[in-house]
């Protein structure tokens, strides 16, 4: 169970359909609210991201589902701002927002070797920066494979996992080296197709995640051996379900990044392991590279890096698998809509889907 869910998150579900909104009072004494800026800028030729989010405070007013209203502390967007990537020339370029709180670089924009850069952040009248990066001169390379078994996972016995091993070739540098590893997913679901007069399947379906939030994979190269160019890491591991009956891929990035930043995710480690998991809002704050202009006593939390990253990925089908597993979208004539998940009928109710393949989902 995640630990800081169950410390920080109070969820009040309205049971009277007679309650009224205005009636029940929710303070939240957590003190002033803090800008959470989190973020990476690469050489990989794709769209990339700044993430901005805010703490709860006091007095914030309840969230509405759609079905319940819930208090909690995670962190909520911040859709106001306006974001500058800017170079050691003083050259910007504006971050344009995609989704609430989620502010994009074009993959036109390319990161120039030995050129410092920083981010500069306008929110409510107020500026921050993050201290100025370089992107490393080298990164490795990763070998990906898998293995599914059954055994205790996360302490459930008798369980189907997979876990996705890297033999990563490290990076062929004389100087000290720092490395972490990122894994997301993606897999292709199966809606429920129902017959039609025109015989219409349903759309595609594709399906994103992290399949291993609580894990952080650092690498530490400063005192590795000259002679040792190869490291084997587990970098993920994940409960076989429903997921695995179509494609399901594992995309794996080697991130090569500064000593700073290392350290910063050996903190978030170290907490995380104690805690939850990585998308959590942190019980105490660990002090990034964001800080505000004016107010330099302001805590602003999270981390901004600059780096060169290599990216490999694996995927597997459901001929891979051994275990069996019961497709929960078959169409039977006897079963009401109503029976069917949610899932098997709309791919929207995934929190992070597409009905667009990505671009590179045949590469392999």
């Amino acid at each position: 169970m995640n630990r800081l869910k169950s410390l920080f998150s109070l969820v009040l579900v309205l049971l009277s359909f007679n309650s009224c909104v205005d009636q029940i009072s929710f303070p939240l004494d957590k003190g002033v609210a803090k800008l959470i800026v989190s973020g990476q800028i690469s050489n990989l030729d794709e769209d990339q991201y700044v993430f901005l989010s805010e703490t709860t405070s006091a007095d914030r007013e309840p969230v509405y589902t759609g079905q319940f209203y819930v208090i909690n502390d995670l962190p909520r967007p911040v859709s106001s701002a306006m974001v500058y990537l800017v170079n050691e020339r003083d050259e910007k370029v504006l971050m344009n927002m995609s989704e609430d709180g989620k502010y994009k670089l074009d993959r036109s924009y390319k990161l120039e070797d030995e050129v410092y850069y920083h981010l500069e952040i306008l929110v409510s009248g107020n500026e921050y920066r993050t201290d100025p990066q370089k992107m490393p001169d080298t990164v490795g390379e990763d070998e990906l494979r898998y293995e599914f078994q059954r055994g205790e996972f996360k302490g459930s016995p008798e369980t189907a996992f997979v876990s996705i091993y890297s033999d990563s070739k490290l990076p062929d540098s004389d100087e000290p080296y720092y490395l972490r590893w990122d894994v997301d997913e993606a897999y292709y679901w199966d809606l429920t197709f129902f017959p039609n007069p025109f015989n219409n399947p349903p759309p595609d379906c594709y399906v994103f995640g992290f399949p291993d939030p609580e894990r952080i994979t650092l690498f530490n190269g400063e005192n590795v051996d000259s002679e040792q160019r190869s490291n084997t890491q587990l970098v993920a591991e994940r409960k076989v379900d429903e997921s695995f009956l179509s494609r399901h891929y594992f995309n794996v990035r080697q991130v090569s990044t500064s000593k700073e930043s290392f350290e910063y995710w050996r903190k978030v480690r170290e907490l995380v392991n104690n805690s939850g998991s990585v998308f959590d809002s942190p019980p105490a704050p660990i002090k990034g590279n964001v800080f505000s202009v004016h107010f330099p006593e302001e805590v602003v939390l999270g981390y901004f890096e600059v780096a060169r990253v290599s990216q490999s990925r694996i995927y597997t089908v459901p001929s891979d698998v051994s275990f069996v597993i019961e497709p929960p979208c078959t169409y039977d004539p006897a079963r009401p809509i109503d029976d069917y998940p949610k899932t098997c009928l709309r791919c929207s109710e995934f929190p992070s889907s597409s009905n667009d393949t990505p671009h590179w989902w045949f590469d392999q």
